[in-house]
């Protein structure tokens, strides 16, 4: 009771400040990076601390996560969430908005990615990370991909139901019942994304009584007999896959929600007042939804760090 208690605060608390959604939170990507650091080639990760180095991060830049007492690589691993206040175009760099009814024989991922979207997103600085003419231009790619590994693997990030990959439907967690935090906008918090990018992070560490550094260590034993069988694929690959993971989060909540209405849908008061009309489901996540949630968020967070490491060995290992 007392974790749970202390998970909900921290939802709370962050839920007070206007910051820009956290795929899998501070805890989830620094975990991600924990995890990739442990499979990196040793002159890899000398090549990731070098260029890091080489130009760090503006000492004016707001961080909303920890960096202190960190490795380099997971220092940054939040960074690219940190600058979106100053490069708003990156916003739509970190997810792809794939119907949520989509699937992969019929749907031409190209039409999700016309205005920017993190399968290109990291095509394009994966080969910056090679070519890169410049220290800052190579270190930012590297700083972006160490994030975008991370996000593409959240499953609400890799979908659209027409409510904002989950940010407008409005759930009760950890005791927490959703709260109106924007009227105008109509938005909720907690809401099914929020509870994804910080919530099942912060839950899982509470449950197993683990720092990030201690979860990661669990987290790449538990499944080694797994990592040289998800070593592998491309970013659409890894997007159509957290997409089939984001159906089994939808279907998991207690309520059965529309599918697809309006995917284009841009704020929780389209879609006929999407959240304003969820909100009054009343669903509840409970330990049910934990028993479905978890899992994948373990999975996903492995399968991430395993598969940014292999994409760094490949781009900086010897050939």
């Amino acid at each position: 009771m007392i974790k749970r208690l202390l998970c909900s605060l921290a939802l709370f608390v962050i839920s007070l400040a206007p910051l820009p959604a956290i795929a899998w939170g501070c805890e989830g990507h620094q975990i991600v990076a924990l995890i990739a650091m442990k499979h990196l080639q040793p002159q890899v990760a000398s090549q990731v601390n070098a260029i890091l180095a080489a130009s760090p991060v503006a000492s004016t830049l707001r961080h909303f996560c920890r960096t202190s007492g960190l490795p380099p690589m997971v220092e940054v691993a939040s960074w690219a969430d940190d600058v979106r206040a100053e490069q708003s175009d990156t916003g739509p760099l970190h997810y792809i908005n794939i119907p949520l009814n989509a699937t992969r024989d019929k749907y031409d991922i190209s039409d999700a990615c016309k205005q920017g979207c993190i399968v290109d997103a990291i095509t394009k600085y994966t080969q910056q990370l090679k070519a890169g003419n410049d220290a800052k231009t190579r270190a930012d790619a590297l700083r972006f991909l160490i994030h975008f590994l991370g996000d593409i693997h959240q499953p609400l990030h890799d979908e659209t139901n027409g409510d904002e990959g989950g940010n407008c439907v409005p759930v009760e967690f950890e005791g927490e019942e959703p709260r109106v935090t924007n009227a105008q906008k109509e938005e909720y918090f907690p809401n099914l994304h929020s509870v994804w990018d910080t919530g099942i992070p912060q839950s899982m560490l509470a449950s197993h009584d683990m720092t990030v550094e201690e979860f990661a260590d669990f987290l790449d034993f538990r499944f080694r007999p797994r990592l040289q069988r998800w070593n592998s694929g491309q970013a659409a690959d890894w997007a159509w896959e957290g997409h089939d993971l984001a159906f089994s989060a939808y279907r998991a909540l207690p309520a059965n929600l529309p599918r697809d209405i309006n995917p284009q849908a841009t704020s929780c008061s389209d879609n006929n007042h999407i959240a304003k009309r969820l909100a009054d489901l009343h669903m509840v996540l409970g330990e049910r939804y934990d028993n479905v949630s978890h899992p994948i968020a373990e999975e996903q967070l492995t399968k991430a760090g395993i598969r940014l490491a292999a994409l760094l060995n490949a781009a900086l290992g010897k050939s």
